[in-house]
Formats: C-alpha cells, structure tokens, sequence
C-alpha cells in the first residue's frame, strides 16, 4: 500500500524580551492559521481512514495560551467585523472555534486521532549546531515535548525539527522522552550510513529506536512556486471561479505527488508499504497564494487525501503502528549552509556553546539550590534557549532583520550571564522575572529533564 504523509507546521516567533505579542500575531491569527485550521477542523470530523501530523511550537502554543494575547486578536477581530472586511465563513469559524480556546481545538483532534499533534523543538534554531552539547539536545527536545504534553494532556509521539536540522546522536534525547520519530530533509537521508530498500519511501530506525523519515519540503514542488504556482492562477481572484480552480489544483498536486513518489506505477495497491512524506507551513500557503485561496486549495487538497486510489493517507505514528520493524541505521546530517555555523556571519552558536557548558555546572548542583535559585536556574534555560533561535531568518520571522535579531539574542545571552553571576553571589531572589513579560514560554521546567534524570 502507498501512503502520503503530510506534516503541517504551526510557528509563530516570540515577541521581544519582556513584550507582548504584537499585531503580527493578530495579523496571523485572522488571515494566515484559520483557513488551514478550518480546513483541519473539516478533515477530523470525517477523515475515514486518512490521518495526518501537525508539528506546533511551543512559542505558538505560548502565544495561542496567552490572554493579553487573545485580548489582542479579539480587538483586531472586532475593528475588522466593524469595517465589514473579514471573510464571514472565517468569522464564523474564528468565533466558535479559535476564540473558546485554540489549543482546545487541538486537543480535540488529537483525541479523535485523525489528526497527531506533535511539538518542534523549544525554539526555532538550527539544531545541529549547538545540540552537540546534551544539555541542550535535552533542553530543546526533552522541555519541548514536557511543555507539549502540559498543553495538549497527552504525550507526543514524535518531534518536528526546524529547518528539518539533524546531527546523528540527537536521536537519543528524543528516545529518553519516549518519541518515536522525527524527520530529515530527503537530501540528508539518502546520505545516510545506510539506505534502505526502497529508499527515501521508508523510514529508518535508528540505533536508539527512533525512526527517522525523508521529508520532501513542499515549498519546493511546482505548487509553491513563487513565479508560476497555482496562486498565480486569475482565478482565485474571483470567487465564482475560485473552488474549480482550488479543485483542479489539489488533483493535480495529490497526481503529482503520488507519480514523484512512484513513477510509473499502475497497481499501487499491490505495492509493498511505502511512504512519502511532504511538509508545509501556513505561511508557505499565505506567500504561494498572493491572490487568497489557498486556504481553499488546502482543504480541497485535504478531501482528496480522504479518497485516494490505490493508496492512503496517514500520520506517521499511524504508519509506524503498523510497520514497527525497519531497515537499522542513521541519516545523514544536515549541511545547514552559513547558518550552521555563523547566522548572519556571527558567532552567536559558539557564544550559546560557551554558555550552556556554565549551565550544564549549575545543573550538577540543582538539588542543593534554594526554591528562588532554582527558579534563577529555569530562567537561565529560557534565556539560553531564546538566545538559539534564528527564525528571524524566516520570511515570516516578524519582519526582523538579522542584525536585530542577532541584538535580541545578545539581550538574551546577557541576561543569562546576569542570572549566573546573582546565582553563584547568592543574590538570585534580585532577578525575579517582571509580572506581564510577555507569553509564558515554557512555563514548567523540569530541570532534571536537562540533566538526563
């Protein structure tokens, strides 16, 4: 049997040190998230056997949680109500759904299973370049699936990596907190220790027991193309002729994918199972489609997975219940570019380095800490793991440029040290964190996660 997987991507960036989310957030709230949320919402109550995986945040799911947040979106919601110019289908569905609680939506579908709802890493980094340190392998992936679970009240499956990162060994943070898989860009998977059978269409199970699967970046396929995509299509325009035009493209683009998977196949229901997997963001649909409608070539797309011929859709937790053996071994790791070694020609990963080998001496002492430094101690964590991320890089990154973004981690690496010095002084009750300061992220740290307890 061949199986599509798809992996939708919830991210928004954290608001600056001490801010509250900004009309960036508001902005995504109402245009980019509910017409893939909707459509999400659409594909859980009838699925029939088809099932798909989305990877949300935890500064997504800080943002989602946070009430001058949701005070903020329901401000701009009413000023657009007032001046008429909100999709009405949208506002229904923002008011009944987003509005009682976003991340109850999300546990909704992942109680319902059609829908498996897993976590990225803390922050929005490139992980193999500064996951050689454990420490930080464990802060990234082990808080990342705490937060998650505290969340969702359910453990994840898997975990989602950004920019689709790895280095080998990270596997083994993921294992210590009982995820089953996580995914690699398909370029770094065939330059793996060993390929299996079939290639990029099966997973590999690594030394750890944690599958690792190839991912095709759907960004890069025809549909997302930015000069001649589906979006480009006058169209979409039009309401009349929007939905033929939504429908004509999720055919191709299912058509498409099944022959990139398996050229040539004609009886792909005798095929032994196999598996590809494409992934994608909101944001990709909100840049594809200049015109609007890709929300509706999303949820056209979406009822196509529910009918395939000869194949199926499926979460890759569903696709590992039902093949738990596989080929042994590692892909290969994730080259990354500049941005592996020197974001915005910096130094800013040596710099977290540096810093995580002071907090890993910390950790050693955890137990003997008064309640107010270990607090001290969880908020050098967060400082350290907002100083890693580098979604500014993004093109939704908030409208950062790198410099900024470089200063913000400064800031964030500052505070870190400020924390470390009050801690080792035994003044660390001066550093309270401020009331107000923004979205909790990651608000329970548990820090015998970080040193493998």
């Amino acid at each position: 049997m061949l199986r599509l997987a798809l992996v939708i991507e919830l991210h928004h960036p954290l608001p600056p040190p001490g801010s509250a989310a900004g009309s960036r957030w508001a902005s995504a709230v109402l245009d980019v998230y509910p017409p893939v949320l909707r459509a999400l919402d659409r594909f859980a109550k009838r699925p029939g056997d088809a099932s798909l995986t989305l990877a949300v945040s935890p500064s997504w799911t800080a943002q989602a949680a946070d009430p001058a947040s949701e005070r903020l979106v329901k401000r701009e919601f009413e000023r657009r109500t007032a001046a008429g110019t909100i999709d009405p289908g949208l506002s229904r569905f923002f008011e009944s759904k987003w509005a009682p609680g976003a991340l109850g939506l999300l546990r909704g579908w992942n109680d319902a299973g059609a829908i498996d709802v897993i976590p990225t890493t803390a922050t929005h980094t490139w992980l193999p370049s500064v996951a050689t340190d454990s420490m930080i392998a464990r802060a990234q992936i082990g808080l990342a699936a705490a937060d998650h679970e505290r969340w969702t009240e359910r453990a994840p499956s898997g975990i989602w990596l950004p920019f689709l990162g790895y280095s080998p060994g990270l596997e083994s943070a993921m294992a210590e907190r009982g995820l089953r898989f996580f995914g690699v860009s398909a370029g770094a998977f065939v330059r793996g220790e060993f390929s299996p059978p079939r290639g990029v269409l099966e997973p590999l199970i690594t030394p750890s027991g944690v599958a690792a699967f190839g991912v095709v970046d759907a960004s890069s396929t025809p549909a997302f193309d930015p000069n001649h995509g589906y979006g480009r299509d006058s169209r979409y325009a039009d309401p009349a002729s929007a939905g033929r035009a939504a429908r004509e493209h999720a055919r191709h683009f299912l058509d498409g994918w099944l022959e990139r998977a398996w050229p040539g196949a004609t009886d792909r229901a005798g095929v032994d199972e196999s598996i590809s997997v494409v992934s994608f963001t909101p944001h990709d649909l909100a840049r594809a489609w200049p015109l609007g409608g890709g929300g509706l070539w999303f949820a056209r797309m979406l009822e196509g997975l529910t009918s395939l011929e000869g194949a199926g859709a499926t979460s890759l937790d569903r696709y590992l219940d039902r093949n738990p053996v596989g080929t042994m071994g590692r892909p290969g790791a994730s080259p990354g570019g500049m941005l592996a070694v020197r974001p915005a020609d910096s130094d800013l990963f040596d710099r977290c380095r540096s810093a995580a080998d002071l907090l890993t001496f910390a950790l050693e002492r955890r137990r003997s800490l008064r309640p107010v430094e270990r607090d001290a101690l969880k908020q050098m964590v967060r400082c350290l793991l907002r100083a890693q991320q580098v979604d500014w890089s993004l093109p939704h990154g908030g409208g950062v440029e790198p410099q900024v973004g470089l200063q913000r981690a400064g800031e964030f690496l500052s505070r870190f040290y400020e924390l470390a010095a009050s801690l080792m002084g035994g003044r660390a009750d001066l550093f309270a964190p401020p009331p107000g300061s923004g979205p909790l992220f990651l608000p329970e740290i548990d820090l015998d996660i970080l040193a493998g307890g």
